[in-house]
């Protein structure tokens, strides 16, 4: 039988007719393979996967059993009958619910003693992680993880700054750790990584770009300016209706011209984590580069400094699955995203950053 046949038809019955159409549970859309015979459904974290409602779609003349409106438990493998005139297939339904929990990635060996020693934003990235996400939030080990621990998080959040230097610490970058993540997110695991973290994804191999060469580790000084980023204002194609920015809508505050302010006049330290697109299409920055970078690594660019009109520097990126990788990675690397002020300030600007992130957990934890 070639790829393109499929064997619960008649052999009168066009070959690219799918018998199920689709299938849902509870309003979540599942994967219908027709080759392989088999229905992956996918269930947000919490639901009561006892008692889930199908609802089953197929071409006219098609019965189905269980039929569309059937309540089941999913705990087990079950089956699904499609027939035909005189020819029936049963697929197998294969059902999950996403764990709920949340993440924290430090090299702490316990979140207390994070909060006591580590660099201020990483310590307030760690405090509005557990105080958004309550009882899902876990703080997690480097040290000691395994991938087995990974297997019970929908989502980690692993956000990195120091001065002097933007390397990770060995315990980031080595050992069965390491390995840990990598299967994670062959696996299908989501991160979501944050300032010097950004690089964890050329670590585990994920981003093999080798573009993230703009890095800044300073002190910091004082400025007058409000930073702003861009969503695709400047874009060749706009990503601002990506779940970054409208998950949760109404969250994330524009200025007049469509830009994200998220640092208001004050100190800062200006820790930049970004790609240098301009080897993509010949000498200088030019546009077209961010879909250049999407097309050869599966990165969508969905952010840059506000003001900059050549896509020359990816500021956040969606790395999206590509084989072996079947997981998504989010790398947040602007350097104005600071978590805290170090005069002392409170940032205007601060309730876009946390919505930044949010989104980002929040979408993330569907995939």
């Amino acid at each position: 039988m070639g790829c393109d046949e499929r064997d619960n038809y008649d052999e009168d019955l066009d070959p690219v007719l799918n018998i199920v159409t689709s299938l849902k549970g509870n309003g979540t859309n599942a994967t219908v393979n027709d080759l392989q015979g088999t229905i992956n459904l996918v269930l947000p974290p919490r639901t009561d996967i006892t008692n889930v409602e199908l609802e089953i779609k197929a071409p006219q003349g098609v019965e189905i059993n269980p039929p569309s409106g059937t309540v089941l438990d999913l705990s087990q493998r079950q089956e699904v009958s499609v027939t035909y005139g005189t020819s029936t297939r049963n697929y197998q339904l294969i059902t999950r619910v996403l764990p709920s929990k949340i993440g924290f990635l430090g090299e702490a060996e316990s979140y207390d003693e994070l909060i006591a020693n580590a660099d201020d934003d990483i310590v307030a990235a760690a405090q509005w992680v557990k105080d958004t996400y309550l009882n899902d939030f876990e703080y997690l080990n480097a040290a000691e993880v395994t991938y087995e621990d990974l297997e019970e998080f929908n989502v980690v959040v692993f956000y990195y700054d120091q001065v002097g230097s933007s390397e990770l610490p060995a315990v980031f970058t080595e050992g069965n750790n390491k390995s840990a993540f990598i299967q994670y997110v062959v696996e299908g695991g989501k991160l979501l990584l944050g300032g010097m973290a950004t690089s964890f994804a050329e670590t585990i191999g994920r981003d093999n770009s080798g573009l993230q060469t703009i890095q800044g580790n300073g002190g910091g000084f004082e400025s007058p300016d409000t930073w702003i980023i861009d969503g695709g204002v400047k874009f060749v194609n706009s990503k601002l209706n990506h779940p970054i920015y409208t998950y949760n809508p109404g969250l994330i505050e524009f200025d007049e011209n469509g830009f994200i302010p998220i640092i208001d006049a004050g100190y800062r330290e200006d820790h930049n984590n970004l790609w240098d697109a301009s080897p993509l299409l010949g000498a200088g920055h030019q546009l077209g580069q961010f879909g250049e970078f999407e097309r050869l690594y599966n990165g969508v660019v969905l952010a840059v400094w506000g003001g900059v009109a050549d896509e020359c520097c990816p500021g956040i990126i969606e790395f999206q699955p590509k084989p072996p990788y079947s997981g998504t990675i989010i790398a947040i690397g602007i350097g104005g995203i600071e978590w805290n002020m170090n005069d002392g300030r409170t940032n205007e600007y601060r309730n876009n950053i946390e919505a930044i992130y949010k989104n980002s957990i929040d979408y993330l934890s569907t995939l």
